[in-house]
């Protein structure tokens, strides 16, 4: 079955193509149109905004190139946290004295729409896939991957009317309605997510008066130990040698930008592959070196201390309460 929409991998490959395409312009004229419609991909791809916010604004008064904050007026009025990864090229465009001017990005809708279908079109994209409606889709269900909450991204994109939640939720077949009923159900929402579960075999087991610890030892070698109480210890029969999961709350994970002595499980070393931010939290895709993925919650506050951004290198630890276990 043919690409209906742009996955996270479309979605990366066509930002870096706008990139390129805004350096080709061979003209001072054409350079500065395209920084313009550069700037419009951008706050629809980060922003999530509708095309008419983003023409309606007035880059001067409305986006803070210090925080990354862009307040988007009424009606739908919010304001969206941009990510740090996207604000080099918005303070360069910024930076030309054309945006001085209130008008800096106001264009024909349909003058734009067309130059989003040349841009993807050399990526042999089909128009549907890359307009700005698709791309603004694109960037929620992104973030749902990313396992932000969905009431927060209907915030994000400003979703006020069931009709806009509805349209969303069917939007290319349904895969948000898809991500949100997986997400539920505590399952997997791709095969390259798994919801930070790994499955090993028990190692050792310990038993107190209250709780029992369980070490697990995975099949790619990382040693997990769950705590759970005694009682649910004892129902679950289980034995050494045993085949079992840990899954490790998100919510729980630890940042550090060194390899600190904590008084918790770890540090393992992970690269963070995909971010989002708002004021309050940040939700984070980790890699490990053996390409296993983790998701972490933290507070934004934390991570602009650590200056975590997409790309860096952190390590995460976490504590035995923060480990669930399952034999099933």
């Amino acid at each position: 079955m043919p690409q209906e929409h742009l996955t996270r991998s479309l979605l990366e490959q066509l930002t870096l193509r706008w990139e390129a395409w805004e350096k080709e312009a061979t003209t001072t004229a054409k350079k500065i149109v395209r920084a313009r419609l550069h700037l419009l991909f951008l706050l629809i791809r980060y922003g999530g905004l509708r095309l008419g916010e983003a023409l309606s604004l007035n880059v001067r008064q409305d986006v803070d190139t210090v925080t990354g904050m862009v307040h988007v007026p009424d009606p739908g009025g919010r304001d969206v946290l941009l990510p740090v990864s996207c604000m080099k090229h918005i303070r360069r465009i910024l930076s030309l004295p054309e945006a001085e001017s209130e008008s800096f990005l106001h264009f024909d809708q349909g003058f734009v729409r067309r130059k989003f279908y040349a841009v993807a079109e050399g990526m042999g994209l089909a128009p549907g896939m890359a307009g700005p409606r698709a791309i603004r889709y694109a960037r929620g269900l992104e973030l749902l991957e990313l396992h932000v909450p969905f009431n927060v991204v209907q915030a994000y994109l400003g979703q006020q009317k069931t009709a806009q939640i509805a349209e969303f939720l069917d939007f290319a077949g349904g895969e948000a309605k898809r991500i949100v009923k997986n997400s539920s159900a505590g399952r997997p929402t791709t095969d390259e997510e798994t919801d930070n579960a790994f499955i090993g075999i028990i190692t050792d087991i310990r038993t107190g008066m209250r709780a029992a610890s369980v070490e697990v030892t995975t099949f790619s070698d990382l040693v997990i130990t769950a705590r759970c109480d005694v009682r649910q210890f004892l129902n679950m029969e289980l034995h050494l040698n045993q085949v079992a999961t840990v899954s490790i709350d998100p919510e729980q994970i630890v940042l550090s930008a060194e390899k600190a002595s904590l008084a918790l499980q770890g540090p393992v070393r992970a690269t963070v592959t995909a971010l989002h931010q708002d004021t309050v939290e940040s939700f984070l895709v980790l890699e490990l070196a053996d390409g296993t993925r983790m998701n972490a919650v933290q507070e934004t506050a934390h991570l602009a201390r650590l200056r975590v951004r997409q790309g860096s290198r952190v390590y995460l630890s976490f504590p035995a309460r923060a480990v669930s276990l399952s034999t099933d």
